[in-house]
């Protein structure tokens, strides 16, 4: 957990590096400073050492987190390499997916909420700079397409509402990679975030 936390706070690092004029990058920084203050503190979604993560995408929340693991070998004195060791091995992406659109909150399955319920958001998606490029973000996005499908979705007069996934970023690299590597297209734009969107059922 306290790697992946360092890791979801590179990805905003990225995010600030990645806007378009000093403006931006000005104004991103202190809003995501602000925002990971608020999320690695005790009770956030990241919490205090990424213990937040644990407790908030598991069951019985509507929401997972997968974690890439680059599995290290450490090697002997003739270069053979050893079995896999924890002491070795390091975080290299993670993916939270949630139920709904809201960060904290769940949907309900009713008439109000049916939309939001049978929309599955992603939340802290990050890859390790020397690991971007090597097909890790598309396994991720993967697992959690797949946890998303596996969900049960709302059912109306025996019909099975579509499911899809939606997303906010203001990262352009990060968009470029939704839209170019995963499927999922352009919903809205505003001045300071893209919104995106996959349908799940095809």
């Amino acid at each position: 957990a306290p790697e992946a936390a360092v890791l979801w706070r590179r990805g905003l690092d990225q995010t600030v590096d990645a806007a378009p004029t000093e403006e931006k990058r000005k104004l991103y920084r202190e809003y995501f400073d602000k925002h990971a203050e608020e999320e690695c503190s005790e009770g956030g979604a990241v919490g205090i050492n990424g213990t937040g993560l644990i407790d908030f995408y598991r069951p019985p929340n509507d929401a997972c987190m997968f974690v890439a693991i680059l599995v290290g070998r450490a090697m002997d004195d003739e270069g053979t390499p050893s079995a896999p060791s924890d002491d070795t091995s390091k975080v290299v992406g993670m993916v939270g997916v949630k139920r709904g659109m809201d960060s904290a909150n769940f949907p309900m399955d009713s008439e109000e909420q049916r939309e939001d319920y049978n929309t599955f958001s992603i939340w802290k998606m990050s890859v390790a700079e020397e690991s971007r490029g090597r097909g890790v973000g598309r396994k991720l996005m993967a697992k959690a397409e797949e946890w998303a499908r596996d969900e049960e979705s709302s059912v109306l007069d025996g019909v099975a509402a579509k499911k899809r996934m939606r997303l906010y970023t203001a990262n352009p690299i990060a968009a470029a990679f939704y839209t170019s590597a995963v499927g999922f297209v352009v919903e809205e734009m505003t001045d300071r975030y893209g919104i995106y969107v996959k349908a799940l059922d095809t």
